[in-house]
């Protein structure tokens, strides 16, 4: 025959109201309506600010080379070898030399500042898939050519950070030449910056052949860099260094680490005050059921039945309310997802819906929080009942 478990009977008859035992009591409902709020928000929070990181991370990845490679002494001359090297490396999918020098892009009156990258588009770079037209002239940024009031067709003047020598002394190099490609990743901050001409071209208006000052690789999965940085470690020379995409984007992603950790933090308050709320109607309970207890202590009941039959009152309130909160988070942030309720500026975040991105690690770690911080707030109102003076409740 089954053992009854009256510490369980007791602990769900205890949620209940006096009068109508099917309906919960305020009390316990309030408690639970906070969890499941602080729950359901902090889920959903940390879903939206993983779904904007994942998209961020995304664009600098796909608008980056994932390692680039360069050389203490600034330019150095084009190492077929090296590059053939770097290649043999089952992780690495392209391989290709680029020239990068700062200048101010001019047109219409109005000038830019910019990072000219010199590449070879035979080699089928990185950034192809964000370029819109061909590549015989310069790809200027999307947001570079609002800036300059340029379209594709149009010439635009170059003029470069760097001098060549002449009769009279270094004069800067300077040139015109056809915007034919708009270069559009969806990052203002890179579609604003980054321009993008052909490798022999810039050597020919630098007269610099053969020179470049930066090797950069792609991967297949750029979450190898560290595997591929152990490589490159073995096979460049020591006059050569590398940084890999984590690196040059460090205090970016640090920054947002920071800001979900915060914001974690101030959204766990509010599972914080749910938590005191079931402490204070546990504190309440005890104080109108210390008839209650005192019977049942002397029908025989111990100090840690009485104890655990709080404790149970508080983690059953947790469990609720975290369950409800959990359906809540979940719910929201799949509709964020799939459909369009909350529309967002096209032209300030380059989406329109807002990107969530719930993983299953985080629903458990805020659940095992979460019912965790409620059986704790149910030790002080269970210990209260635990040490009651029965006798003195008996005479009275």
């Amino acid at each position: 025959m089954k053992k009854f478990n009256f510490e369980n009977f007791l602990a769900i008859k205890y949620i209940s109201s006096k009068k109508e035992e099917k309906l919960i009591s305020l009390s316990s409902l309030l408690s639970i309506i906070s969890i499941a709020i602080g729950v359901g928000a902090l889920i959903l929070v940390l879903g939206i600010m993983n779904g904007f990181d994942k998209m961020l991370e995304s664009k600098i990845i796909g608008a980056n080379p994932h390692i680039i490679v360069k050389n203490f002494n600034g330019t150095f001359n084009l190492d077929n070898n090296l590059i053939k090297s770097i290649k043999t490396d089952k992780l690495v999918s392209n391989v290709y030399p680029s020239l990068v020098e700062q200048c101010i892009i001019s047109a219409n009156g109005q000038s830019s500042g910019s990072i000219l990258n010199g590449v070879d588009f035979n080699d089928k770079p990185y950034i192809e898939k964000y370029i819109k037209g061909n590549t015989k002239g310069i790809v200027l940024g999307k947001e570079l050519m609002k800036a300059i009031g340029v379209r594709v067709g149009q010439n635009v003047r170059v003029t470069l950070a760097y001098s060549n020598p002449t009769a009279i002394g270094f004069s800067p190099v300077s040139f015109e030449i056809p915007v034919t490609g708009v270069f559009d990743s969806g990052m203002y901050e890179y579609d604003l910056a980054f321009s993008y001409v052909p490798l022999n071209i810039l050597w020919q208006k630098m007269q610099t052949y053969d020179l470049i000052n930066t090797i950069a690789i792609n991967l297949y999965n750029p979450y190898d860099i560290n595997k591929v940085g152990k490589y490159l470690e073995h096979i460049l020379p020591a006059s050569y260094y590398f940084v890999t995409w984590a690196q040059m984007n460090k205090n970016f992603f640090t920054a947002l680490k920071l800001e979900k950790i915060a914001m974690a933090i101030i959204l766990l308050l509010i599972i914080i005050v749910a938590a005191f709320d079931i402490m204070n109607s546990l504190t309440m309970l005890v104080m109108e059921k210390v008839k209650d207890i005192a019977i049942l202590v002397s029908l025989g009941a111990t100090a840690s039945n009485i104890k655990r039959i709080f404790i149970k009152q508080g983690l059953i309130l947790g469990i609720i309310g975290t369950a409800f909160g959990d359906f809540l988070g979940l719910t929201l942030g799949y509709l964020l997802k799939h459909y369009n309720i909350v529309s967002l500026p096209k032209q300030v975040y380059y989406i329109t819906k807002i990107p969530v991105d719930i993983t299953f690690t985080y629903v458990v770690i805020i659940s095992i929080v979460s019912i965790g911080l409620c059986t704790l707030a149910s030790l002080y109102p269970a210990s209260k009942a635990s040490k009651m003076n029965v006798i003195e409740v008996l005479r009275q």
